[in-house]
């Protein structure tokens, strides 16, 4: 009887070993897969439109060369709230025109840096650019994408119209060509009317402006919730995954060891 108990524990260890075996590297591969659920790679590609709102006014008689400005990404898309939530565009005042006579104010913008939500920043190299559907297209995954009539056009925003303004471009000997109708009154204008109008004023961008920033250069990085706490499945163990470098890693939380992931 003994010797039979034995050969039942002996043939359970022999099956048991390889299935502990085969539990341990299947839960060992399965944390890169939770830290591609949590922190999916993002890539913003050249040509990508991100609809933003000013944070503070701008304009071409009060704005001076070189003034910074933010302006927070519009999260009402479901697309960018799940990969820009939270996060904010960082600009520059390039020139700033006051109105002159018949000569309208002009205010030129550039976009610089990206700031998402946990302060992760990124250099960007970002122009402005008209929200409507002459000037944008959305793409299967919800995000907008400039169409190619817009993707080379470097626009200035010209105080034409009855609204705060419009986006044109700007010609040999500093002449204006209207581009975009963007914003306010001005909306159904024609060009030919606007230039043959009186009503030149000043450029005046209130806070909570719609801008579209048209990006020249891609842009990459990891997205996840800020400060996120999760456990492991291979280990159990409670921690927090961040982006060091351009590298995803796992913080223990427990004993403060940092295992890199890719």
């Amino acid at each position: 009887m003994n010797n039979m108990f034995y050969g039942l524990n002996s043939h359970r260890r022999f099956l048991t070993a390889p299935l502990a075996a085969m539990a341990a590297i299947t839960l060992s591969v399965s944390a890169p897969s939770a830290f591609a659920q949590s922190n999916k790679q993002v890539v913003l590609r050249s040509g990508t439109v991100i609809p933003v709102k000013l944070n503070t006014e701008l304009s071409s008689n009060n704005s001076n060369v070189g003034d910074s400005f933010t302006a927070s990404v519009d999260n009402s898309k479901q697309a960018y709230d799940d990969i820009l939530h939270n996060a904010t565009v960082e600009g520059v005042v390039q020139e700033a025109t006051p109105q002159e006579g018949k000569n309208p104010g002009t205010l030129k913008l550039a976009f610089k840096r990206l700031r998402l939500s946990d302060g992760r920043t990124y250099s960007i190299s970002g122009k402005p650019t008209g929200l409507d559907s002459k000037s944008v297209k959305t793409g299967d995954d919800g995000v907008l994408q400039a169409k190619p009539n817009t993707k080379n056009k470097d626009l200035t925003y010209a105080g034409y119209g009855a609204g705060a303004g419009v986006l044109a471009s700007v010609l040999g000997g500093g002449k204006l060509k209207l581009e975009n109708i963007l914003i306010g009154a001005a909306l159904g204008y024609g060009a030919s009317q606007l230039t043959k109008s009186q009503d030149v004023h000043d450029v005046d961008l209130k806070e909570g402006t719609a801008v579209g920033v048209l990006l020249d250069d891609s842009v990459k990085y990891y997205h996840r919730r800020t400060g996120s706490t999760t456990q492991t499945p291979s280990t159990g163990k409670s921690g927090k995954y961040y982006t060091y470098q351009g590298h995803p890693y796992f913080l223990n939380s427990r004993t403060g060891e940092r295992t890199r992931l890719d």
